[in-house]
């Protein structure tokens, strides 16, 4: 949903309420694109947020902090100057229109009362935050310029006068009393001449309306959001003016509902408006307070999930990366391990040289021997012409020394390779599972701390998270805790009690599970319940009849040096589940 005029209306609503008599304390701009206000007003403090980012364009109160550069932006040091000290007097939206005028009374280095105008158009990529003499209407500066190359009729430069951009002769729905507005819908309904689908043509005519507004309007209505204008029934027109009718009363009076809507599948917050959108039945719905708590949290929301996803994308690549070169090592070792395999054959070839010296004579390229080592059978040797018998048999022995070491040494390569190669991959199922920037960095964290990654790859712009394990009670009240990552892995099994129940899918990434037993006998549905847990958040989540060992935790050692998430354990037992969502759904979260 795009921050259209008529959530931007609720929002002014209630900054009115809160903002206007206050007074700018500071000013900060944490990106290229944003600018915070800091106001205080009766003892309160509040953080207005300004933003003029292409596809995140909006203004509202907010509660996430954000990273500020060391040396603030040219833009940032002139609105302290004309700003900082000064009294919001007043704000103001035009009509439903997304353009916002902040007007700020200060003083200026003489002690004179200055009258300074914030304004902020909101208009997708062509959104811009500009600084304005009152006076005289000349812009002072804005956050983006526009010269005349850009835009020929509109320039944003300093010491130009600011002209209002174009502003079409749609209809407000705040600019005509109750009585009007229905015969105004239905003269423009029958007076269309357009072939446009009828959400596009309610966009077209009404100010403020975007076209997820839009559609939820024909949705209350009854009516197919795509269906051409001239098709329309009269009945259908009737019932399209009533909602807008009924839309109009709801902002008048400030009806205000605001929800967030979030996808089910992975919880990325997809949707919000000032007003329930019924249409999309497939998200769920999250219900917000105030309008400015809500737009905050979606966009807060919104901005954690696409770091989110960023962060995942590089953490694999990385990672990715590593297990290329690890398995490209892995069929380079198992090449050398297969040569080092003639190790035991040249160990024989010289010991049977050595039985058998007074055979050889000098010159002698090959000889046929009996193998004592398989039933005296013959076997050709090859010899090397310029050698003794003695050399030529001292040769077999130093050759079979050589490749005895390089396979000892392969051995303890490879068997470090596939720990590490199980490592990561546990690793790559961990990033692929995290749902929230808690658990992502501390997953950067630890690459990091292993030796994968950077410094400055680690370093993750906002707080610095630490998140914990999940929680569930079983049916028989048992609490049962899984690890999300590798470090709450090691947390969990570290901390759990020796006679607690640690469970792990078989041969497969996925997480630590333990069930707190408290001394108490565990019944079979909590084990069944638990197993089921660690099945679901394996990379075997898909899978039928995953298998899932458990024993008490003072069966399961951690070796030295071990990667994190790494144990061994004895004395287990194995079960077989089938994860699915609705038995984890059924599980109590704690």
């Amino acid at each position: 949903m795009p921050f259209d005029g008529i959530v931007l209306n609720a929002v002014l609503h209630e900054l009115k309420k809160t903002l206007v008599g206050g007074r700018i304390d500071k000013i900060y701009q944490p990106d290229k694109n944003e600018i915070v206000l800091f106001v205080r007003h009766c003892r309160e403090e509040n953080k207005l947020l300004i933003s003029a980012h292409p596809q995140n364009c909006r203004l509202h109160i907010t509660e996430k902090h954000k990273e500020n550069p060391i040396s603030p932006p040219m833009f940032c040091m002139l609105l302290r100057k004309n700003l900082i000290g000064g009294r919001i007097r007043e704000i103001k939206q035009r009509d439903l229109e997304r353009l916002v005028e902040i007007e700020v009374e200060n003083t200026d280095e003489f002690g004179r009362i200055v009258l300074r105008t914030l304004l902020v158009e909101i208009m997708g990529k062509h959104s811009n935050i500009i600084l304005i003499d009152a006076g005289d209407g000349t812009v002072i500066d804005s956050i983006k310029r526009i010269p005349p190359e850009i835009n020929r009729v509109r320039q944003v430069l300093p010491g130009v006068k600011y002209v209002f951009p174009p502003f079409s002769n749609r209809v407000s729905l705040l600019s005509v009393d109750n009585n009007q507005i229905m015969s105004i819908i239905l003269d423009l309904l029958n007076r269309s001449d357009k072939t446009l689908q009828v959400y596009r043509w309610i966009t077209e005519n009404f100010m403020g309306v975007s076209g997820a507004a839009s559609k939820e309007i024909l949705f209350r209505s009854g009516i197919d959001a795509n269906k051409p204008v001239p098709e329309l029934t009269e009945e259908e027109k009737r019932r399209i003016a009533e909602t807008l009718v009924k839309l109009s009363i709801d902002i008048r009076n400030l009806h205000y509902s605001p929800k967030i809507y979030v996808d089910r599948s992975n919880r990325q917050p997809c949707d919000f408006w000032v007003f329930p959108l019924h249409h999309l039945t497939s998200f769920y719905e999250v219900s917000g307070c105030g309008v400015n708590e809500t737009v905050d949290r979606f966009y807060s929301q919104k901005e954690d999930f696409e770091a989110l996803i960023n962060i995942k994308k590089t953490l694999t690549l990385h990672v990715s990366k590593h297990l290329k070169k690890l398995n490209q090592s892995l069929v380079f070792q198992r090449e050398k391990l297969a040569e080092a395999q003639d190790a035991e054959k040249f160990r024989i070839f010289g010991e049977v040289l050595s039985a058998y010296l007074y055979k050889l004579t000098p010159g002698m390229k090959e000889i046929s021997l009996p193998n004592f080592y398989d039933e005296n059978k013959s076997v050709v040797i090859p010899l090397d012409e310029k050698l003794s018998p003695a050399q030529n048999a001292q040769k077999y022995f130093s050759k079979y020394k050589k490749l005895r070491a390089t396979r000892e040494k392969v051995e303890a390569q490879m068997e470090e390779t596939v720990r590490e190669v199980e490592y990561l991959e546990t690793v790559l199922y961990n990033i692929e599972a995290a749902e929230t920037l808690e658990d992502v960095t501390e997953i950067q964290s630890e690459l990091f701390n292993e030796g994968y990654i950077k410094e400055h790859e680690k370093k993750t712009k906002g707080e610095d998270y630490r998140s914990h394990p999940m929680k569930y009670k079983s049916s028989a009240g048992f609490v049962i805790l899984v690890g999300k990552n590798n470090r709450q892995n090691d947390m969990l099994t570290r901390r759990a009690k020796p006679d607690d129940i640690w469970v792990h899918v078989k041969d497969a990434p996925g997480s630590h599970v333990i069930i707190q037993t408290g001394g108490r006998r565990i019944d079979d549905d909590t084990i069944l319940e638990a197993c089921t847990l660690a099945a679901y958040y394996s990379k075997a989540r898909n899978g039928g009849n995953v298998p899932v060992d458990y024993t008490l935790k003072k069966y399961v050692r951690k070796p030295p040096g071990a990667k994190p998430g790494f144990v061994i354990y004895d004395h287990h037992k194995t079960v077989y589940v089938t994860p699915h969502d609705d038995l984890i759904e059924k599980l109590t979260k704690i």
